[in-house]
């Protein structure tokens, strides 16, 4: 296990919740698509576990029973929820230990280069240049990116090949948990397949096992891809409406087959079942 998660509630300020979570587990290796409509949660779920945004509190009244625990590959387990309102640096500290990133705008930095943009997340942990730019040019090769794009500004490159290059940053930085926000949102059907497979490729390896947790809007590359699908509802209970990750709505992989994670019922159409979830929340 990699994140064990009891009772989380998310807010913003003093606003309501925004997203329940009562029970999730996410084990080490997996990779996990979260769907839904949009405003359901779905990127707070990245902030909170991500720590990525400052902004977020949890709700008083479930902080008693609130478990969100991190499991590195060593050390000590580092509980979550009690260091969100820690101090930014510290907050970066650990994000730059563990954690990568990829979001559909891809804050690409305009006063450096392309390569300056890629080999950042690796010069920052003290690793060498050249080193750093070997294992850059080598991901741009299988992402189809021309060697001479290394020196350009990122403001001579389209905005698909900036996508790319934010997979880039993403593959080769060190780190346990890559969350990636509409990761292929703009890139066409063909090249967004093509990164999910070399980013499968990465995260599969056996020596090295990778955690992928991805929201995207994309059924079908879910589909083909996840090894989990997790599907954000829109609970309208006797409070405000929020979103609610529910185990009975979990589609696990198993061979060919999705199933319900609980029931363990064979789902015939996931396609389908999915559109459904999304549709009814709009």
């Amino acid at each position: 296990m990699i994140f064990k998660i009891k009772n989380l509630a998310c807010k913003y300020a003093d606003g309501p919740v925004v997203l329940r979570v009562p029970e999730l587990d996410i084990q080490r290796g997996e990779l996990i698509f979260i769907v839904g409509a949009s405003g359901i949660g779905k990127s707070t779920f990245l902030e909170a576990l991500g720590l990525m945004n400052h902004t977020i509190f949890t709700d008083p009244d479930a902080l008693s029973d609130m478990e969100v625990t991190f499991y590195p590959q060593s050390g000590e387990p580092i509980p979550m929820s009690q260091i969100w309102q820690k101090p930014k640096d510290e907050l970066a500290d650990i994000r730059s230990q563990y954690f990568s990133f990829i979001f559909q705008q891809t804050n690409l930095f305009p006063h450096f280069s392309v390569g300056e943009n890629m080999m950042m997340s690796h010069l920052i942990t003290g690793a060498k240049q050249k080193d750093a730019e070997e294992k850059v040019r080598e991901v741009m090769k299988e992402l189809d990116l021309g060697h001479d794009l290394f020196h350009k500004r990122v403001v001579e490159v389209s905005g698909g090949q900036r996508q790319r290059l934010a997979f880039v940053r993403a593959f080769t930085a060190p780190f346990e948990v890559l969350f990636a926000d509409e990761p292929t949102g703009n890139l066409d059907p063909v090249t967004s397949r093509k990164l999910m497979t070399i980013l499968q490729e990465h995260m599969k390896n056996p020596k090295h096992p990778k955690t992928g947790v991805l929201v995207s809007h994309d059924i079908r590359l879910a589909i083909d891809f996840a090894d989990r699908i997790i599907p954000i509802v829109n609970y309208r209970g006797s409070k405000a409406k929020h979103g609610l990750i529910d185990l009975d709505e979990v589609l696990v992989r198993e061979g060919k087959d999705w199933v319900y994670q609980k029931s363990k019922k064979i789902v015939s159409d996931p396609v389908q079942v999915l559109w459904d979830h999304i549709s009814k929340q709009v």
